[in-house]
C-alpha cells in the first residue's frame, strides 16, 4: 500500500535533480569548476527547481490522477494535497514561488555586481 503522507520530500528530490543537472551542464559547457566559481549558476538551479516543483504541484492538483492512484493503491484519496503536504513546515504549493524568487535574486545579484 502506498502512503501519501510525505510527498513534501519530493521537493528536496527535485531540487537535488536540478542541482545535478545544472552542475553537469554548466561545467560541461564552460570550464570545469565554473559552477562553483560563480553565483548565477546557483540561481539558475533554483529557477529550474522552481519549474520542476511547479509541475509537481500541478500534478498534485489533478483530481482524476489522484483518484486513480487512490483506487490502484486501495488508499484514501488526498484532499488538497498541495496545501496539506509540507516541506520544512511550508506547504508544497509555495515552494515554486520561494525557489523562483530566491533564484532570480541570486542571478540579479551576481550579474549586476
Amino acid at each position: 500500500m502506498l502512503v501519501w503522507s510525505g510527498v513534501g520530500f519530493f521537493i528536496a528530490v527535485l531540487i537535488s535533480l536540478a542541482y545535478v543537472f545544472c552542475k553537469w551542464l554548466i561545467d560541461t559547457l564552460w570550464l570545469d569548476g565554473y559552477f562553483a566559481a560563480h553565483l548565477w549558476p546557483t540561481g539558475a538551479t533554483f529557477i529550474l527547481s522552481a519549474i520542476l516543483c511547479a509541475v509537481f504541484v500541478f500534478v498534485l492538483r489533478q483530481e482524476k490522477l489522484l483518484d486513480y492512484l487512490a483506487k490502484t493503491t486501495q488508499s484514501q484519496p488526498m484532499m488538497a494535497p498541495e496545501k496539506t503536504h509540507k516541506f520544512f513546515f511550508i506547504p508544497v504549493l509555495y515552494w515554486p514561488i520561494i525557489l523562483f524568487l530566491s533564484g532570480a535574486g541570486i542571478c540579479i545579484y551576481d550579474l549586476t555586481k
